[in-house]
C-alpha cells in the first residue's frame, strides 16, 4: 500500500473537506458523497468512508482537543473536584445529523457557539468564510492551507482583515457562483469603502432601459437571490439605494472625494431580516410568512435554506409547513409565483391578496 508523507496533500485535503462542509451548511449540510468527492479532488483517488471519518475527527480535534472527551489521568480521580471516571468533553465544530437515509455534516459557524479556548482567529476566519468565499475564494483557500501547514502562524493579521471585510460584505440565502463577471468591480467597491471614497455609476434602469448617472457613497456589497448588489447613499435621492452590479455599465472611484459612514450603520443589521434587497430608512416590524408545501417540492426546502429565519414543520403525507420571519415580504411575490401550485401561501392575509392579484393579472395576460 502506498504511504503518503504526513506533509504531502494533508493540509489541502483537510481544507477542501472543511470548505465543502462550510459551503453546504446553509443548505442543510454536506453528505458523505460530497466529502468523498472533496477528498478525490485533491488526491485523484476515492478514499474509504473510514478515511473521511478520520478527517472529520482530526478537524474536530484541531478546533477543540476535548471534542471527543478526555478521561482523567492516573491520580486525578483523587482530586476534590474530580469525580472518579469522569469524562471531560468539549464541543464538536463539525456535527453530523441523520435525515432519512443520509447523514449531513454541518459546521457551527457562529463564533460565540464554539467552545471557549478555541483559537479565536481561526474561528473568526471560518465563520466569515461563507460570506466571502465568492469574492475571495482562492485567496481564502490558500490562507487556510497555510494555517493548517504552519499551525496558525501569522493568522492574527489575516483574521483582522477578515473582520474588516465582514463589515463590507453580506451574503444571504443559497450560495453564489463565483462572481467572475463582477470581480474587478467588487474589488473597486471594496477599496472605495475602505478609503471612504464616493463612486460614480452609469446605471441601467430595468423598468425603462434608460442609463442614468449616479454618485453613490458605498456602504457595502450584498449577495441576494443569485445576484450581487451595491448598497449605499444615492446623493441624488439623498436616500439609501441598492444597485444590481450587472446593471452598472461603468463604475469609477472619485479620487478627491470623502464621505462618512452613517453612525452605527451595520450592513448585517440593515439587511438580515429582509427577503431581498428592500431599502427603508426606518426600521420595519417583523412578520410571519407561512407556506404549505406539497410533498414533492417539500424536498427542496429540506435541502436548501432560502432565508436565515426559515423554519419547517413536517405535515402528514410528506408535506411541510414553512415559516419565515422577515420584513418587506412583498419582495417574495415573484418567487412565490415561480413555485406555482407547489405551495399555498397561508399568511399574512395582505400578501396572500397581493399574490392572488398578481396571479390573476398573469392569467388575464395569457387569456388575451
Amino acid at each position: 500500500m502506498t504511504r503518503y508523507p504526513r506533509t504531502g496533500t494533508q493540509p489541502e485535503t483537510l481544507v477542501n473537506v472543511l470548505i465543502t462542509i462550510i459551503e453546504k451548511t446553509p443548505s442543510g449540510g454536506a453528505t458523505l458523497e460530497d466529502l468523498l468527492d472533496a477528498y478525490a479532488e485533491i488526491n485523484d483517488r476515492q478514499p474509504s468512508e473510514r478515511t473521511i471519518y478520520r478527517l472529520i475527527r482530526r478537524l474536530n480535534l484541531f478546533f477543540d482537543p476535548l471534542s471527543y472527551g478526555e478521561n482523567p489521568e492516573p491520580g486525578e480521580e483523587s482530586l476534590p473536584d474530580a469525580a472518579a471516571g469522569e469524562t471531560v468533553t468539549g464541543e464538536k465544530a463539525i456535527c453530523g445529523r441523520r435525515r432519512g437515509r443520509k447523514t449531513y455534516y454541518t459546521f457551527r459557524r457562529e463564533q460565540e457557539q464554539l467552545p471557549a479556548g478555541t483559537a479565536d482567529p481561526t474561528m473568526l476566519l471560518l465563520s466569515l468564510y461563507p460570506q466571502l468565499h465568492g469574492a475571495m475564494k482562492s485567496s481564502i483557500r490558500a490562507a487556510m492551507q497555510s494555517i493548517f501547514r504552519n499551525t496558525l502562524s501569522g493568522l492574527s493579521a489575516l483574521a483582522g482583515l477578515m473582520s474588516e471585510l465582514e463589515q463590507m460584505v453580506h451574503l444571504s440565502g443559497p450560495f453564489p457562483a463565483d462572481p467572475d463577471k463582477s470581480e474587478a468591480m467588487i474589488q473597486e467597491i471594496l477599496q472605495a469603502i475602505r478609503e471612504h471614497k464616493k463612486v460614480r455609476l452609469s446605471y441601467l434602469r430595468t423598468y425603462d432601459g434608460a442609463v442614468t448617472e449616479r454618485v453613490v457613497e458605498p456602504h457595502g456589497l450584498l449577495y441576494r437571490l443569485n445576484n450581487w448588489y451595491l448598497t449605499g447613499l444615492c446623493t441624488k435621492r439623498e436616500q439609501r439605494r441598492v444597485f444590481l452590479l450587472l446593471n452598472i455599465k461603468e463604475l469609477a472611484v472619485i479620487e478627491n472625494s470623502f464621505y462618512r459612514m452613517p453612525h452605527g450603520f451595520s450592513l448585517k443589521e440593515a439587511y438580515k431580516d429582509v427577503w431581498g434587497t428592500w431599502t427603508e430608512d426606518g426600521p420595519s416590524d417583523l412578520e410571519t410568512v407561512r407556506l404549505r408545501v406539497q410533498s414533492g417540492p417539500a424536498e427542496r426546502f429540506r435541502q436548501k435554506i432560502f432565508h436565515e429565519s426559515q423554519q419547517s414543520r413536517e405535515l402528514p403525507e410528506g408535506g411541510l409547513e414553512i415559516t419565515f420571519r422577515l420584513t418587506a415580504a412583498q419582495e417574495m411575490i415573484s418567487w412565490l409565483m415561480s413555485l406555482g401550485s407547489a405551495i399555498e401561501l397561508l399568511e399574512p392575509a395582505w400578501l396572500r391578496e397581493e399574490l392572488s392579484q398578481s396571479l390573476q393579472e398573469a392569467m388575464d395576460l395569457y387569456r388575451k
